[in-house]
């Protein structure tokens, strides 16, 4: 039994009451939201515009408002760098420490931040539709879910959990058994779980784990096997291919946007780049 953290806590369909924003900015999910027609900024002169409109850069904290803003901003890949968005945080030093504009740590790993992908413009799942009806997740894909053949060979392990006893999660490792259950308490829960998961007692790191979900039944309908569906794109899908996940370069690209090359996740920069420009601002 491991006792794991859950850092993702996702309020997609509970959301909360709807914001009334002031002029010039719009409802995006529980924020309110403005955004720049036109203009690339550095992160400094961002930082004064979304002050002279009386907001400051987005601070993202949880899934849901990083999946809800992700969502909005999108408007398809682009491997022109300048087409990502600043955020409101920085890592000021070499040390790795990102913090939110309001002193709160950013959340590292799955599903924020962007990995270097292969085939970046293809988002999961994609590729083999026919052919790839089960899914797993990669350390080397940013923990996301890709999809994939079910019969596979490849050192990838089925991941069984049962229900929490006593707050603690329990999870196993069954090298015999294919079919998996994951029984969500909460949406996403598991994604970010495994990222900090313990190497197994076989004394080795597989290359993944399978996960209880495939659109075996009707092709492009992905549910989990205890029936309900798994949403496509944020916050749990990733991009075809794997590679290192980011920040990289610490010390050098110490600020943070979403990046339009990564599928609209977080990604480390030099803040004298330019980006496009979104500001968030108090609901009136």
């Amino acid at each position: 039994m491991f006792v794991m953290q859950i850092i993702c806590l996702l309020m997609l369909v509970l959301g909360t009451a709807r914001a009334e924003c002031p002029s010039d900015y719009e409802v995006v999910g529980s924020k309110c939201i403005h955004r720049l027609i036109g203009g690339y900024l550095t992160y400094d002169n961002a930082v004064t515009y979304c002050h002279e409109i009386s907001g400051r850069l987005p601070v993202l904290p949880d899934c849901a408002t990083f999946t809800n803003v992700a969502t909005y901003v999108d408007d398809g890949y682009s491997a022109d760098a300048y087409k990502g968005y600043w955020l409101g945080a920085t890592s000021p030093s070499a040390n790795g420490v990102w913090q939110w504009s309001d002193g709160t740590a950013v959340a590292m790993g799955a599903p924020y931040w962007a990995y270097h992908s292969s085939n970046g413009s293809l988002v999961e799942p994609c590729c083999n539709p026919e052919a790839e009806n089960c899914a797993n997740i990669l350390p080397s894909g940013g923990w996301t879910v890709q999809d994939v053949r079910c019969d596979v060979e490849r050192e990838t392990y089925p991941l069984c959990s049962k229900a929490p006893i006593d707050d603690h999660f329990a999870v196993h490792l069954y090298l015999y058994h294919f079919a998996v259950h994951l029984y969500l308490e909460e949406q996403g829960f598991e994604i970010t779980l495994l990222r900090t998961l313990p190497s197994t007692s076989m004394g080795h790191d597989p290359l993944g784990y399978w996960i209880g979900v495939s659109d075996e039944v009707l092709e492009g309908q992905w549910r989990w096997i205890d029936g309900s569906p798994l949403s496509l794109g944020l916050p749990y899908w990733g991009t075809s291919g794997g590679g290192t996940l980011e920040p990289d370069n610490p010390g050098v690209e110490n600020c943070l946007e979403l990046s339009s090359a990564f599928m609209y996740r977080f990604s480390s920069t030099a803040c004298s780049n330019v980006r496009r420009v979104i500001c968030e601002a108090d609901p009136v």
